[in-house]
């Protein structure tokens, strides 16, 4: 073989090793993660960064703002941006918000779709307004927080899970 099919082979072998670490370290960083994310689920004690809202009113980015569920204990402080089907006296601020509620926690695993879900209700800071949660943490990080009441519409919090250490 001539000098110039050796060093191609060899290149060829540097890029498919290259590769192939590349993507190992993949899988290793997304298995880590989903190990994170059943430790935190079976404590039930996750920090999430909230970067996006989803509602009838398109897409809004958000600063990256934090919501947790510490120890049965919620704490948000989120921006509303949907229908309100009564008007509020005395709240100038229609940001959904919660310091430290006890929240009765329900869960449960979808094997298929690789998440968990979890339930629960809270009161908010502001006007004692009831709020149905509903929270999919998936195995990668991802995490889609749909909340609602009776006094306004539903809206969806995308974002991902955030593991303090």
């Amino acid at each position: 073989m001539d000098m110039k099919r050796i060093l191609f082979f060899v290149v060829l072998l540097c890029v498919v090793t290259a590769q192939y670490s590349y993507s190992q370290d993949k899988q290793k960083k997304s298995e880590i993660i989903a190990a994170a994310v059943a430790n935190k689920m079976l404590q039930k004690n996750l920090v999430m960064v909230m970067t996006g809202i989803i509602s009838d009113y398109g897409r809004l980015a958000l600063d990256g703002s934090t919501v947790r569920l510490i120890d049965n204990k919620f704490t948000c402080d989120l921006p509303y941006r949907g229908s309100s089907r009564i008007n509020t006296y005395g709240s100038q601020d229609g940001n959904i918000k919660a310091t430290n509620v006890e929240v009765d926690v329900k869960s449960e695993y979808n094997e298929k779709k690789k998440f968990y879900r979890l339930n629960f209700t809270f009161a908010g800071d502001n006007d004692n307004e009831l709020y149905d949660v509903s929270l999919k943490v998936f195995t990668n990080g991802k995490v889609i927080m749909n909340i609602g009441s009776t006094k306004r519409s539903a809206v969806d919090y995308q974002g991902g899970l955030y593991v303090e250490y």
